[in-house]
């Protein structure tokens, strides 16, 4: 199933078949997800999983939502903002424990790939502002970063769709 606009920012999953009367394994929805940015195919589509667990990190990202806004990032090229919010919340460098505090309430809500064993090897960083977003993807320590333009609160309404078509009861 694909929910969105694959040029643009949608996810496509197919979910595995579950023998009738297997509650137990249906609720961990086997099967494979992917997410499309800009065209481009973001996460191992061959790879067998949980979309489970995906489905909780999006009603995550979801839950912080709001925090995305990030005007002074809006017109900061592609590769530097996925430098400073994967910086802030990954680096090693010297800091104290209020700033890795502070680094992780502004950064936390931008980064929005789920690192999960399909996703690991992308960096997934939403921007918004009021009147556009910016849907910025790369490899992980790879120097080609992509980006397309969303409207503000696009990213969040395919999540949620996708959730709607998942009719799993949430967390």
């Amino acid at each position: 199933m694909l929910v969105g606009d694959r040029a643009r920012f949608a996810v496509e999953y197919e979910l595995e078949p579950v023998r009738a009367g297997d509650a137990e394994l249906a609720r961990w929805m086997f099967g494979r997800i992917r997410w499309w940015c800009g065209g481009d195919a973001v996460g191992r589509f061959d790879r067998h999983g949980t979309v489970r667990e995906v489905a909780v990190i999006a009603q995550r990202l979801l839950d912080q939502g709001g925090g995305r806004c990030a005007e002074g990032l809006l017109n900061v090229p592609a590769a530097e903002v996925v430098r400073v919010v994967t910086e802030a919340l990954f680096g090693s460098g010297e800091r104290s424990d209020a700033q890795i505090v502070a680094d992780g309430a502004r950064y936390w809500p931008l980064f929005v790939s789920p690192r999960t064993e399909v996703f690991d090897a992308w960096d997934v960083v939403v921007v918004e502002g009021a009147t556009r977003a910016r849907l910025i993807w790369g490899l992980v320590g790879h120097p080609e970063i992509s980006e397309c333009e969303l409207s503000p609160g696009e990213f969040d309404d395919v999540l949620r769709a996708f959730l709607g078509t998942l009719h799993w009861g949430g967390r």
